[in-house]
């Protein structure tokens, strides 16, 4: 995994708002380009913030990155995120 390339997109999606735009828009072209994996590029599209924490994705980002582009009910994920994150214990944050 490209830990600096997936943080890179999720920073870029909290911190500019044509970025979120673009993205939700169509995800797949907003990542074009971009050295991912198919795996990154899947979670990254998919807001699949467990992969992506599994994969080493920097959990202040994660945080940040998943309600932006959450496209569905904000309250409901709340609710799941922790448990979902939870069976894969604590990131290794070296780069």
């Amino acid at each position: 995994m490209s830990k600096y390339q997936v943080d890179k997109v999720m920073r870029e999606v909290i911190l500019d708002e044509k970025a979120l735009t673009a993205f939700k828009v169509d995800a797949r072209k907003f990542l074009e380009g971009r050295s991912l994996t198919e795996e990154e590029k899947d979670a990254l599209i998919n807001v699949d913030y467990a992969t992506l924490y599994r994969l080493g994705a920097h959990p202040f980002l994660l945080n940040g990155f998943t309600p932006r582009a959450w496209k569905g009910d904000k309250a409901a994920l709340r609710a799941e995120y922790r448990k979902k994150i939870a069976p894969h214990g604590y990131p290794d944050f070296s780069t």
